[in-house]
């Protein structure tokens, strides 16, 4: 099944974690079946008192899809009803101002030297910067290649992203200053590297060091508590998309013409996904007078929750 998901496009990383924990659900609860149940896919079905709706629904979906594999080779299985399935709550993302942003990376500026992992200090500040400037997804800046960046003229081509939709955005002229430093203390340091962001054995640094790290640099910057929501990562991006619509609105610029770019750089499979963040722009500027809002939501449908 994993197969069949990799050969169609799909990440095999968007199952595996939760189709090894239900191989521990059936080891535990259904030694000797030797189908998908129904009685085995309910018992996984059951929400955890710890769970989010968001999170039992990825845990659905991966056995669905497996299910449905298993039917369309012939095999016995129940396939969990989709209509079964409860409503996903919408993420409301954290917009950070212009202090937060700025207290953030004095923090990432802080870090001291690490005898266990010499990259440490100079690792932070670049791939935060990174990640906010250029709208990245929090994985695309943490497994980008080295040989996938053009240090001459900012070209750096994207891949393995989301549905492996790879695409080449470019660095502006601070970034790119910014990494040719980065890079040298890399060849510097390690010598060669595949990955941009190495750990100490030449691999990419794992998403939950990029999580931990992201803590430390609000814990260094004195600001604990936001506003609900709480601040992740990924809101660098909602950031970004957000102020390049206030950008915009503020120079008086065409949306329309503008916005296929901005859909393209951040890696959007269609425009509605990039219309998104129009809800999250200030009631102020939902209002203002140079943009046709009714316009533009016909030209880029609502996104369905």
């Amino acid at each position: 099944m994993i197969k069949h998901k990799e050969a169609l496009g799909f990440s095999a990383s968007s199952y595996l974690v939760y189709l090894r924990r239900f191989d521990e659900h059936c080891q535990s609860r259904f030694p000797d079946e030797q189908e998908l149940t129904k009685e085995l896919v309910m018992s996984w079905a059951r929400k955890r008192d710890s769970e989010t709706i968001n999170s039992l629904n990825r845990r659905l979906a991966a056995i669905r899809e497996f299910a449905r594999y298993l039917v369309s080779i012939g095999e016995p299985a129940y396939v969990y009803p989709q209509k079964m399935s409860p409503p996903q709550t919408r993420y409301i993302p954290h917009i950070f101002t212009d202090y937060e942003l700025s207290m953030f990376f004095k923090g990432a500026d802080s870090f001291d030297e690490s005898p266990d992992d010499v990259l440490h200090q100079y690792i932070v500040p670049v791939i935060f910067r990174i990640t906010y400037c250029c709208g990245l997804r929090p994985s695309e800046g943490r497994l980008i290649k080295t040989n996938d960046i053009d240090f001459d003229t900012g070209r750096v081509y994207i891949r393995e992203s989301k549905r492996h939709k790879d695409r080449t955005i470019m660095f502006s002229d601070d970034i790119l200053h910014l990494c040719n430093a980065y890079n040298t203390i890399l060849n510097r340091t390690i010598g060669s590297s595949e990955y941009f962001f190495p750990d100490m054995h030449g691999q990419p640094r794992e998403h939950k060091w990029l999580i931990c790290q992201f803590k430390k640099c609000w814990e260094v910057s004195g600001i604990s508590e936001f506003d609900n929501p709480q601040a992740r990562i990924y809101d660098f991006r909602h950031t970004f998309a957000t102020r390049w619509f206030q950008g915009c609105i503020d120079r008086n610029d065409d949306l329309y013409s503008l916005l296929p770019y901005l859909s393209a750089y951040m890696g959007h499979s269609n425009f509605s996904n990039t219309a998104y963040y129009i809800h999250l722009l200030p009631d102020r500027l939902k209002a203002s007078p140079s943009i046709d809002w009714y316009t533009f939501s016909n030209l880029i449908p609502e996104v369905e929750s």
